[in-house]
């Protein structure tokens, strides 16, 4: 089982414990039960889970506050829907018939291996005899004309990029061509359009268990592997699962701080834990996070896992340290969305 000793006892009436472990050091996260009304106790939430900062995970046939999302169901298609004759792609008819157009804030890892699969498919773009894909391939002219050593950027691009990166992932071998990494991350959900917000409605459990203030939102929607460094937020957070499955690591605060220094010092380096910067996301400090938390031979202790299928929602405390990523790597489509609350 996952949790501590000391916190067995005031957890039992509301949450019930994993005793799955991928390996021996890790622990599990503890998983809500619904109320006697079939629902999600959220006085039980803040009193074991919101007040004491523990990690709480909801999973969807028991009422998760993912599972209430229309997005999940009207933004994409079924699994059963994607055969040879569908779309290559999962999104619903509706969002890309009204919503391709729509601009995001994309994320680019361009490593010598992806840097192929950028060339390949900007090709592809501009081989398009329709002026809004060759479009898209001048947008991505930028990052590869860049011959710095910068290996992160970011691009403002429609949806309709996203798309046809999936497609391009789809009808590539596999055998021998990595695919295609784009990500929209941090996406504001502010920042869509007003009929995709009303998909995305804030859940009861955001809007009721503190002070009712939600002090940002994001859409997360990117090909496979996605990824995402470890880092702490200042604020709870409830993540939800929309499409494909994710993992994360996450670590209580005094011993995340402890790993992000011993990184430092095995970097040579001495910077604050609270500011984030660019360097989580490119070089060796985004390897040597990534190494700690997922490669180690010797894991940190209190090092928890949980992974999400789609409807399945995990509330992080805030100065949780977390690092979250695609559990496949095929190229294909997988979508998140998340609350910071106060």
């Amino acid at each position: 089982m996952g949790i501590r000793s000391s916190t067995a006892t005031l957890w039992r009436p509301y949450i019930h414990s994993s005793s799955h472990r991928r390996r021996a050091s890790l622990l599990s996260v503890n998983t809500a039960t619904t109320g006697f009304s079939g629902h999600v106790d959220i006085e039980a939430f803040r009193r074991d889970a919101l007040i004491p900062k523990e990690p709480l995970v909801f999973r969807r046939q028991q009422d998760s506050p993912a599972a209430r999302l229309p997005a999940l169901s009207k933004w994409f298609v079924g699994r059963s829907a994607l055969n040879a004759s569908s779309p290559l792609h999962p999104f619903a008819p509706f969002l890309i018939n009204e919503f391709q157009d729509w601009c995001f804030p994309y994320e680019l890892i361009k490593t010598s291996k992806a840097l192929d699969a950028i060339l390949a498919f900007q090709k592809s773009l501009m081989a398009s005899e329709d002026v809004l894909n060759q479009f898209l391939a001048e947008i991505l002219q930028t990052v590869v004309a860049e011959n710095t050593d910068q290996t992160f950027f970011q691009i403002h691009a429609p949806l309709r990029l996203l798309v046809k990166a999936i497609e391009f992932n789809s009808c590539r071998d596999r055998a021998t061509s990595p695919p295609l990494q784009l990500y929209i991350a941090q996406s504001a959900l502010t920042d869509l359009p007003q009929p995709l917000q009303q998909d995305l409605q804030v859940p009861d459990l955001v809007c009721k268990s503190g002070k009712g203030d939600v002090y940002s939102s994001s859409i997360w929607l990117g090909t496979e592997p996605t990824y995402t460094p470890l880092h702490r937020d200042p604020n709870p957070n409830l993540f939800c699962q929309l499409w494909s499955k994710k993992v994360v690591r996450l670590m209580p605060a005094a011993r995340g701080d402890r790993l992000f220094f011993e990184v430092q010092v095995q970097l040579q380096r001495r910077r604050s834990s609270r500011i984030r910067t660019t360097d989580m996301m490119q070089g060796e400090e985004r390897k040597a996070l990534h190494d700690a938390v997922w490669r180690s031979e010797t894991l940190p202790d209190e090092l928890c896992e949980v992974e999400l299928d789609a409807g399945d929602a995990l509330f992080i405390p805030d100065g949780w340290w977390h690092s979250v990523r695609s559990t496949l790597s095929d190229g294909e489509l997988n979508g998140s969305v998340n609350w910071w609350f106060r």
